[in-house]
């Protein structure tokens, strides 16, 4: 797991379209601008056969764990971090490419959270509704 999880990380572009050479933290309330060279925690989960970035975090952010609160049962997610680095990419809504847009470098990784883990839906144990069991319109629970 860990090897594909470098792997599919590796180069993936963290800015955005507006700002591909700056990337941002998910939990500033105001802008947190982060450049080349700087360090990013991410978390990450594992979609149609590959890890996507979810969540980033600065410095002043970072946790030593997967949060309990993200942490979702059925779904590989993983807390990795990375050096961003201006190795360039195709912007994900133009397409155009950036020569010096931030990707994800030197992966690390910090800690796992596993399908058989995290959060479960409360109908995850139930195999079917039964008729009773059914809302009708207008019910409220």
């Amino acid at each position: 797991m860990r090897d594909s999880l470098c792997r599919d990380l590796t180069g993936t572009f963290v800015g955005c379209d507006g700002e591909p050479t700056r990337a941002t933290c998910s939990f500033h309330d105001r802008p947190c601008v982060l450049g080349a060279g700087d360090v990013l925690q991410l978390e990450v989960e594992r979609m149609d056969g590959e890890w996507t970035p979810l969540f980033h975090r600065c410095d002043s952010h970072a946790v030593d764990e997967f949060p309990d609160e993200h942490s979702v049962h059925g779904t590989d997610q993983a807390l990795v971090t990375a050096r961003l680095e201006p190795t360039g990419a195709h912007l994900p809504a133009t397409g155009h490419y950036d020569p010096d847009a931030l990707t994800i470098g030197n992966v690390e990784v910090q800690d796992v959270s596993a399908a058989t883990e995290g959060r479960r839906s409360p109908l995850a144990d139930r195999d079917t509704l039964t008729d009773g069991d059914a809302l009708s319109e207008g019910d409220e629970r």
